[in-house]
């Protein structure tokens, strides 16, 4: 088999990866967004380099039309990790979701997250909702949360108010947090002088969604 360069086995590996978490190859413009390829057509060649080389199948005309064949190196050695699922988090009307609850674990590769280390600090909330479909988090995905009590403008955080916790977008101003939905058909959340809420008592950041598993 012809020889792999190392953005030809990165392809390769992202393909096994999406497969192993989700069930289902990647779509093109994963692939584009993943390895910042300006277009389709440039992800397109990669795949059909890889079907001349022998280590895929590409069907034409279809998004996620790639199967991985032949005889090929293996995908780079993964770390086995058990992702605690805490419970589910509201992404819509508040539903209390505590974090002292594992309702399930999860086998990931912390890498793929960005986390490294003996142990991961990472866990994962199941959404409950719609607020935040604009952002592509949908009812019943699990979201990947790296814990930290601060974020920048901008980070999808889960944050907590009172005893209930919600998936938003978080900016700060000059007197207050708000909390932006990814929905129009929401509200804002603010927090601070304006929202009548103390930062210490009512308010805490549970940590900054680094990544997403699919709902099937």
């Amino acid at each position: 088999m012809p020889e792999l360069s190392k953005r030809q086995r990165e392809i390769l590996d992202f393909i096994q990866e999406n497969q192993q978490r989700s069930g289902y190859p990647p779509t093109l413009r994963e692939i584009c967004k993943r390895f910042a390829i300006a277009s389709t057509n440039g992800a397109r060649y990669h795949l059909h380099r890889l079907q001349k080389m022998g280590y895929l199948e590409v069907a034409p005309n279809t998004s996620r039309g790639m199967r991985l064949v032949g005889s090929r190196p293996p995908a780079k050695a993964t770390r086995s990790f058990q992702l605690p699922i805490l419970g589910r988090v509201p992404a819509g009307p508040f539903n209390l979701a505590s974090p002292d609850l594992r309702e399930d674990e999860l086998t990931v590769d912390p890498e793929y997250f960005g986390a490294r280390g003996a142990e991961p600090d990472l866990f994962g909330l199941r959404v409950n909702g719609d607020s935040m479909v604009e952002a592509g988090i949908h009812d019943g995905d699990i979201v990947v949360v790296r814990p930290q009590e601060d974020a920048h403008n901008g980070d999808i955080v889960v944050a907590r108010l009172e005893e209930e916790a919600t998936v938003k977008r978080f900016r700060r101003g000059l007197n207050e947090i708000v909390l932006e939905p990814a929905n129009r058909a929401y509200k804002p959340i603010h927090i601070g002088d304006e929202g009548g809420l103390d930062y210490g008592q009512n308010f805490a950041l549970l940590g900054v969604v680094v990544g997403l598993i699919r709902s099937m």
